[in-house]
């Protein structure tokens, strides 16, 4: 019996030549055409330049194999606008991104951050494949996680295991894309559904699965989310704060009645809707005061519904531990 023949391809997505070049500056400003300007050195004369990328342009993201066939120094600096996780097929290369420095080699793949100033030697038989990921769609998910837009740069761990570990299982995602792309054909990538399903696979799966400096904040525990008529109830507390609203009208915005209110509030935030109401005024106050706003406390609390002084002046005491002439005190100072 005939041997069954390898169908696979000679090298990852064949069929999608972008540039084969033997000129190293004609490959430079096609490289950059994808990535980013940069410089790009022969360093050896062991082989001679033969670089080749092919490339598939996903949705958000694009598939790119890369090899230059002699060793190459590469500068591109910061790249900005975009990270490259770089998974090496064979050979290695030396990657410097900021303060890490890591040997990528089909054991340790790596990851570009874009604020982080790079340089990498290839080794002539250095050939890659590698996922290019935009900025936003990395930042856009990180907030979805996070619940707010997050207040510095992510930035990952540069080194990402691809033999090991728990981002072993997400590096041969990538390299099944791959294969599934050269065995299947690109036909199935006109379906937008499955391909953004796919890649938004694999940004979340990156974020849970490899280190950076909001992993601690993903992962800690996290208190489950309110009900939605609570939620909708504290959300029209905090639109009528200066409005005379009752517990009916925040029931009737949480199409809920009163009673069943009450005890989402009693089991999910440990206090009743009006006490809720109370506190929230009591901060608004609290702020206005220590702004120096203009006016008598007792205007500012009656901007905000306390009629009564007394009983609001206890109310602040309990909350804040100081009386509200003291803040107003301090606001006018600052």
């Amino acid at each position: 019996m005939n041997a069954r023949p390898n169908l696979a391809p000679a090298e990852p997505l064949s069929a999608f030549p972008f540039f084969a070049s033997r000129d190293a500056e004609e490959a430079r400003q096609k490289v950059a055409r994808i990535f980013c300007p940069h410089e790009l050195r022969q360093v050896g004369t062991r082989t001679p330049f033969a670089s080749r990328h092919n490339l598939v342009r996903l949705g958000e993201t694009a598939l790119n194999y890369l090899t230059y066939g002699t060793e190459v120094d590469i500068l591109p600096g910061c790249l900005d606008t975009f990270y490259l996780v770089q998974l090496p097929l064979q050979g290695t290369a030396r990657i410097r991104c900021g303060d890490e420095e890591v040997y990528a080699s089909p054991a340790t793949a790596s990851i570009l951050n874009p604020d982080a100033p790079t340089r990498m030697r290839w080794q002539h038989d250095a050939r890659k494949l590698m996922l290019w990921i935009p900025r936003s769609a990395v930042e856009r998910r990180l907030a979805d996680h996070l619940g707010d837009a997050p207040e510095a740069p992510l930035a990952f761990d540069v080194a990402l295991p691809q033999a090991e570990g728990l981002t072993r299982t997400w590096c041969r995602m990538v390299a099944d894309l791959a294969d599934n792309i050269d065995q299947c054909g690109a036909d199935w990538l006109r379906f937008r559904p499955t391909v953004a399903s796919l890649e938004d696979c694999l940004i979340r799966g990156l974020l849970q699965l490899h280190h950076h400096n909001y992993s601690e904040r993903l992962h800690a525990p996290q208190a489950p989310a309110l009900p939605r008529h609570v939620q909708r109830a504290i959300d029209f507390i905090h639109a009528h704060l200066e409005d005379a609203i009752d517990v009916g009208d925040i029931a009737r915005a949480a199409c809920v009645s009163v009673r069943a209110l009450e005890e989402g509030f009693r089991r999910h935030c440990d206090t009743t809707p009006l006490a809720y109401l109370r506190d929230a005024r009591l901060d608004c106050v609290r702020k206005a005061l220590a702004g120096g706003a203009p006016g008598t406390v007792a205007a500012v609390a009656h901007r905000y519904g306390f009629a009564h002084l007394g009983r609001f002046s206890a109310y602040y005491r309990a909350r804040f531990g100081e009386t509200p002439s003291h803040t107003a005190q301090r606001g006018r100072l600052n």
